[in-house]
This record gives structure tokens, C-alpha cells and sequence, in this order.
């Protein structure tokens, strides 16, 4: 099986070549609302990247963004909307602001502290367990 060269479709890709016309950027999960910083971050950039690639309009962000939320996440934004009087024209700034004023913990990073204060006794064992958790603590904090 002839498999193609991934570097020439990136290329062509950015020429705007015919080798990329199947192209689909994957899509991301929905986001259901759990309140933890890491999870909404990585949400966060995963809807940016989708909608980069997948050349979504101006228009249309904010239309596919809030069809990726589920739940009470879905429940609460149109809550918010009617609230403001609004149901469309909303920025992608305003969104990420609320949603992260809305789903984030108040005390993640008092919380995120305490993990780092705990996790010297906790992985003394493993260094490379250390050194990951370390980062991943301090990109929270």
C-alpha cells in the first residue's frame, strides 16, 4: 500500500492543492460542564483549533461552539443569553470569558497549590512521574 507523505500534504494543504479537499479536522468532544480547569483549558483549545481548520466563518463560531455544549452547559448558556436580551452576536472572547468565570472553581489554583505541596511525598518513587505531574501543576497554577 503506496501510504501518502505526510509533509506533502501539510504543504499542499497550505497552498490550497486538490491533495487536501478530503481533509477533515477532527472534531471535538462536547463539553458536558465538569469544573476543572485542565479539562475546560484543553476543551478551550481543542473548539479554537477545530474551527481554525475546519475554515468556520466569523458568523458561525459561536452558532458550532454552543452546539458542542451539552447538558446543563447548554442549559445554562441559553439561560444567560435570554438574560442579557441576546441570542445571537455573541464574541468568542465574551464565551470563553463566561464560560470560564462559570465552570472553573473559584479556588483551582489554591487547589492546584495544595496538590503541588502534596505530591513531594506523593511520587518519591518515580522521577519522570514527578517531573510530569510537577508541569502540570504548574501550567494550572
Amino acid at each position: 500500500m503506496n501510504r501518502p507523505n505526510f509533509i506533502e500534504l501539510v504543504a499542499d494543504l497550505k497552498r490550497g492543492s486538490s491533495k487536501g479537499v478530503g481533509f477533515k479536522p477532527a472534531k471535538p468532544r462536547n463539553f458536558d460542564g465538569v469544573q476543572d480547569q485542565k479539562i475546560m483549558d484543553a476543551w478551550l483549545v481543542k473548539m479554537e483549533d477545530y474551527l481554525h481548520a475546519a475554515k468556520v466563518g466569523r458568523h458561525s463560531v459561536m452558532e458550532l461552539a454552543q452546539s458542542y455544549l451539552k447538558g446543563y452547559v447548554s442549559t445554562w448558556w441559553t439561560t444567560m443569553r435570554q438574560e442579557e436580551g441576546k441570542t445571537h452576536g455573541y464574541t468568542c472572547e465574551f464565551f470563553k470569558e463566561r464560560i470560564e468565570l462559570e465552570f472553573i472553581p473559584k479556588n483551582s489554583d489554591y487547589i492546584s497549590k495544595c496538590k503541588l505541596c502534596d505530591l513531594v511525598n506523593a511520587t518519591n518513587d518515580n522521577l519522570r512521574q514527578y517531573v510530569r505531574a510537577y508541569f502540570e501543576l504548574m501550567l494550572e497554577i
